[in-house]
């Protein structure tokens, strides 16, 4: 009887997870608590789900001492960076917030109340950069078919190499 009971809290612990991370969505700015605070991180509390605030996530600039920069049990802003929804699993990112790099160890307060304005601004890069590798895709793509001029036959080609010499054994002729 335990170990059904156990299984259906678990199932149940699982289900309303889930629920929750449909709701969250990578860009999203959040608040949440500090709840933990270990050498490599912060753990924050968002909807009653724990996101990690890595610490290289917390700003630009190095971060020798963090319970000097993150309070137990403060109120925090973040952006979701990744969201992993099979296993309930938040990365979180100040640093994508920060105005000026380093502002989270300078301002944190101005920071989390620019967090909306910061957050869009970064979206708006990021949705250029998106493009302009699309771009850059797509030139590279139109000018390898402009390349393919002879058509191309997998089958004759690897005739030709099997039926070489080289394969039959013998030395390659150098090429000068």
């Amino acid at each position: 009887i335990w170990s059904s009971t156990n299984k259906l809290v678990v199932s149940n612990r699982r289900a309303v997870v889930e629920d929750q991370m449909r709701e969250l969505s990578r860009g999203d700015v959040v608040q949440g608590v500090v709840k933990a605070i270990k050498p490599y991180g912060a753990f924050v509390e968002i909807a009653g789900m724990s996101g990690l605030l890595h610490i290289s996530q917390i700003s630009y600039d190095r971060i020798e001492d963090l319970s000097t920069v993150v309070e137990l049990n403060s109120l925090i802003k973040c952006m979701i960076i990744d969201h992993d929804k099979v296993n309930g699993r938040i990365a979180l990112s100040t640093k994508t917030l920060e105005p000026e790099p380093g502002d989270m160890l300078k301002d944190p307060k101005m920071v989390f109340e620019k967090a909306e304005e910061t957050a869009a601004k970064y979206h708006e890069r990021m949705e250029a950069e998106r493009r302009a590798r699309e771009e850059a895709a797509k030139d590279i793509v139109m000018g390898l078919g402009e390349d393919l001029e002879t058509p191309f036959s997998a089958s004759s080609d690897l005739e030709q190499i099997l039926s070489s010499p080289a394969a039959e054994g013998e030395a390659a002729p150098a090429s000068e």
